[in-house]
């Protein structure tokens, strides 16, 4: 009898070690930053569209050292054939080690300038409409902890994705 009583303590002490384990990791899971970009329209007409490099923090705790890289022949295939040379640096240049975000505060969108797309000429167009690639971002949490994530980065109207919006 007192044999079963040992096995039954020495099990529940078991069952509560592993409920722990499981509380906490599902806790840090939940707890964390979570780190994304998207291209987002800044402005548009009939004839051309400004677009934005958004990075957002939709977790519930802040991320610090936030990277957004690419290869760089994936990124040559956003930007348009004939864009300017100085076009061309800026969009590579989002994605250069030097474009670290030191923090990037829970709830918190960052933007920065991204490019263009004209439907009349191509001459001042520096983005290739629907063109697609795939972005690594890297990240910290307080703690130091490292988190990656690989998103794909679509140039194109989120409003209206289907083609279409109401005036």
């Amino acid at each position: 009898m007192e044999e079963i009583k040992t096995i039954i303590s020495i099990l529940a002490i078991g069952i509560s070690l592993a409920s722990l384990y499981f509380a906490r990791r599902s806790w840090m899971q939940s707890n964390r930053p979570i780190v994304t970009a998207f291209i987002a329209t800044r402005a548009s007409g009939n004839v051309a569209a400004v677009f934005d490099l958004v990075v957002a923090n939709t977790g519930n705790r802040p991320a610090t050292n936030v990277r957004i890289t690419a290869k760089p022949e994936d990124i040559e295939k956003l930007i348009h054939l004939k864009a300017k040379e100085e076009q061309r640096k800026s969009i590579h240049d989002c994605f250069d080690n030097e474009s670290k975000i030191a923090i990037l505060k829970n709830g918190e969108e960052l933007s920065t300038a991204f490019g263009s797309v004209s439907h009349a000429t191509s001459k001042d167009q520096s983005l290739n409409y629907g063109a697609e690639i795939s972005i690594e971002i890297t990240y910290n949490d307080l703690e130091g902890r490292k988190y990656k994530s690989i998103l794909p980065l679509r140039v194109y109207a989120r409003e209206g994705f289907g083609g279409a919006t109401w005036n």
